[in-house]
């Protein structure tokens, strides 16, 4: 599809789902229309995000355990983790996004989910996450909704854990843009992970090489050990 088209449909798409009072709602429809086609999906590359795994090199990231994968579209990082030697559990709100996985990657280790970041089950949290993995969701939802979204993936970081987030980025003064997705999110927004009791370990402001370029941020939070 040509690029914008597919801007201007996702477009409707959002509009629709924030008249109806569901904000992520507007996933399933692109997922469902995509039927798997990563070229109708403007952040799935067939392949893990590289910010990402650049992050995996930094200091403190774990090596190993429980993983989880928010908002994991069609399961390139979540296999990329898997790879590396995590128990993944990667979810997406959007059922077609699921099924997509399942078929992209049929015989894949990864626990794939259908769940709603704002209504995540108990035992996410209870039982914790080694490595908890936000790459591009949250930005994926306009203010004022995302507002309540930090806490739930802070309060998925077990005691010792670590919560690795991409983002695109903007000034903390910055006016909030309505054209979106993405929404970039600012440096004060993402305080809240530090009010759900994580830890800022690092963060990195950077502009990526795409064309055109966007400014990215890298964050590491962890949670102190019980």
């Amino acid at each position: 599809m040509d690029p914008d088209a597919l801007r201007a449909k996702i477009d409707g798409l959002v509009r629709s789902a924030r008249a109806r009072g569901a904000p992520c709602d507007w996933f399933e429809s692109l997922y469902r229309d995509a039927d798997g086609r990563t070229d109708l999906v403007p952040w799935a590359d067939d392949a893990p995000n590289p910010h990402f795994m650049a992050g995996m090199a930094l200091p403190g990231i774990p090596t190993g355990g429980r993983a989880l994968v928010l908002g994991c579209g069609f399961g390139d990082d979540a296999e990329a983790l898997a790879a590396l030697g995590f128990e993944v559990t990667a979810f997406d709100v959007a059922k077609s996004a699921i099924e997509g996985c399942r078929r992209k990657h049929p015989d894949s280790p990864v626990r794939y989910e259908v769940r709603d970041l704002f209504r995540l089950p108990d035992h996410y949290r209870l039982d914790g996450f080694d490595l908890v993995l936000e790459v591009y969701t949250l930005q994926a939802i306009p203010l004022p909704d995302r507002t309540a979204g930090f806490a739930p993936v802070a309060d998925c970081v077990a005691p010792g854990g670590v919560l690795l987030a991409v983002m695109r980025g903007r000034d903390d003064e910055a006016d909030f843009d309505l054209e979106g997705p993405p929404w970039p999110i600012s440096r004060a927004e993402c305080g809240a992970f530090e009010a759900g009791g994580l830890i800022l370990e690092s963060w990195e402001d950077f502009t990526d090489d795409e064309d055109p370029p966007n400014r990215r941020f890298r964050a590491v939070f962890r949670r102190p050990s019980a």
